[in-house]
């Protein structure tokens, strides 16, 4: 544990930097980083300007100029430390008349700062930076460092991002991604597939002769519908994970268009159908399945086409790492709360530190709601408690 002398400090260090932490925080939350509508590049600047006012060393790692990532610290390509990651781009806004709060605006209300990005995750990276500066303010600058990446939001999985500061070298002991919530460590997240489908038919007039007597036309929509309904048959034999309680495959359409006008047989209907995957069980397996179901629904005047638009595997740590019993154990002693550990549901980039060797709690951070949807807000009194238990897992992890 640390000292009750480093204790002390770390608290009078938090009670001191508490003020410019939240103007941070509503900083970031001010600055559209919304991806495919905004270039990372303007955030990205932001927080370097931030770290380096703090003298703590920064610098851009790009592939894009305009989308480049942040890193802050001073050991990059080392294994020592523990990485505190984030991204810097957000969910789109939506429907713009369902928020009470404006969503750039920064709005605090019943000690709740309102906007996009504020859990998702922009409160995450006011803490690590923050966290950062009290750990080298202490003497202890080599034991944590951050990472913040550009495009996250498009499916974990972009060249851009994590993979890019990945193959330039990033190494860290362990990792935390800054994700919010502080009810459970998320040891794990599912894998996804979506799936691009593409249903081709054969127009003609509704009211002919030729529809009546069926020599002529095919309804993209009724073989859009038993597409459907046969792929729905699909199942893995392993049906649960241990560290994943309550999810486990699941599949959804997410759109679907389809036909043309009044009086035509509808020739075309496009879908894209999103499925989730625990650790176990096999996507390829998946993937081969819709692809054969397609090929076999192809025929009497319809093709079906199959195209895989994004596919990333589950992945899981050990609930025995190092990172997780030192988080368990402050959750505990500083927050006063006994969180689950358990898998999440929806993917994050954890799975490419994982496979990089770097065992990473992919969610666990400040408290708050609205994450992907109207009204997004951080509870402002939960930022110190965070970065109390973000401070002294640094520095428990490098002791030990």
């Amino acid at each position: 544990m640390v000292s009750n002398i480093d204790s002390q400090n770390i608290q009078k260090k938090i009670n001191f930097y508490k003020p410019d932490l939240v103007d941070f925080c509503k900083d970031l939350v001010k600055t559209p980083s919304v991806n495919g509508l905004d270039k990372e590049k303007h955030i990205a600047t932001l927080v370097i300007k931030k770290a380096r006012s703090l003298n703590l060393p920064a610098h851009l790692i790009a592939l894009d100029k305009d989308r480049p990532n942040v890193f802050i610290g001073s050991n990059y390509s080392q294994k020592k430390g523990l990485l505190f990651a984030a991204h810097l781009d957000t969910a789109p806004v939506g429907d713009i008349r369902l928020w009470k709060h404006k969503p750039f605006a920064a709005d605090i209300e019943d000690g709740k700062l309102y906007g996009r990005g504020a859990v998702d995750c922009k409160g995450g990276i006011a803490l690590s930076v923050y966290a950062l500066k009290i750990l080298s303010d202490l003497g202890y600058k080599d034991y944590a460092k951050f990472a913040a990446a550009s495009d996250e939001e498009i499916g974990a999985d972009s060249p851009l991002g994590s993979k890019f500061l990945l193959e330039k070298g990033l190494n860290a002991e362990a990792a935390i991604y800054t994700y919010f919530g502080l009810d459970a460590i998320k040891i794990g997240h599912r894998g996804l597939v979506k799936t691009d489908i593409e249903i081709l038919g054969e127009a003609v007039h509704t009211g002919s002769k030729s529809w009546q007597q069926g020599k002529k036309g095919a309804n993209a929509i009724i073989a859009a519908a038993d597409f459907l309904k046969n792929l729905d048959k699909f199942h893995y034999k392993t049906e649960h994970h241990k560290d994943f309680p309550g999810y486990g495959f699941k599949q959804t359409p997410i759109f679907i268009e389809g036909g043309s006008n009044i009086g035509i047989v509808p020739d075309r209907v496009k879908m894209i159908i999103d499925a989730r995957f625990l650790p176990n069980q096999d996507r390829n397996k998946y993937i081969k399945e819709i692809e054969a179901l397609a090929k076999r629904m192809s025929k009497n005047k319809v093709l079906i086409k199959t195209k895989v638009i994004k596919s990333v595997p589950g992945s899981v740590i050990f609930r025995k790492e190092k990172i997780v019993k030192i988080l368990l154990s402050l959750s505990k002693d500083v927050l006063n709360v006994k969180p689950i550990v358990e898998g999440a549901g929806p993917i994050n980039e954890a799975y490419l530190f994982n496979n990089a060797g770097i065992p990473t709690v992919c969610g666990f951070g400040v408290e708050g709601e609205g994450a992907h949807s109207s009204d997004e807000y951080l509870k402002i009194d939960s930022l110190p408690k965070i970065l109390e238990v973000y401070v002294k897992a640094a520095i428990e992890f490098g002791l030990k």
